[in-house]
């Protein structure tokens, strides 16, 4: 009986630290959403002019 209530008491104690950080941490964020240019496309074409193959139009 006394190591069930140890059992219970440590499992309390280790859902409760658990919580209590889980909260401090800030939430996450969706891929995606933040707002900023994305340059892999712009750097991929300066690339490919710079071999000579894209950018003849």
């Amino acid at each position: 009986m006394m190591n069930l209530l140890i059992l219970l008491a440590v499992l309390g104690l280790v859902v409760y630290g658990l919580e209590r950080n889980h909260r401090r941490t800030r939430p996450g964020r969706i891929t995606g959403s933040t707002n900023f240019e994305n340059r892999d496309a712009a750097r991929a074409e300066a690339d490919l002019q710079a071999h000579g193959i894209a950018g003849r139009r």
